[in-house]
Formats: C-alpha cells, sequence, structure tokens
C-alpha cells in the first residue's frame, strides 16, 4: 500500500474503528483531509496516519 493510496469512506472507518457517518463528519469539520471525486470523499492514507499521530500518540 503507497502512501499515496486513497481509501473510500467506508473503508477509512474501518481503519479508524469508527462508523461512515463519523468519517463524513470529520471531514466536514476539517479533522481529517479528504478529496472529494464526484459525489464521494476519498481519503490519503497519509491523512488517517497524520490524524492518528495528532489524536492519540
Amino acid at each position: 500500500m503507497g502512501l499515496n493510496e486513497l481509501l473510500t469512506v467506508k473503508e477509512a472507518a474501518e481503519w479508524l474503528k469508527t462508523s461512515r457517518v463519523q468519517v463524513r463528519r470529520m471531514i466536514q469539520n476539517g479533522e481529517l483531509a479528504a478529496v472529494k471525486v464526484g459525489r464521494e470523499y476519498r481519503i490519503p492514507i497519509a491523512s488517517i496516519r497524520e490524524f492518528v499521530e495528532n489524536n492519540f500518540l
């Protein structure tokens, strides 16, 4: 898995062990960086790692 790989909201929720709704809230609040592709969000793995480092370490 490369650093530039993008996850769907569902995949990001599984990684963070939370719900898809919570991931969307985190994106809307600016807590989690994401890219909008059409109508869907894609979250870079690097963004998830950064979120975890800033909030849990």
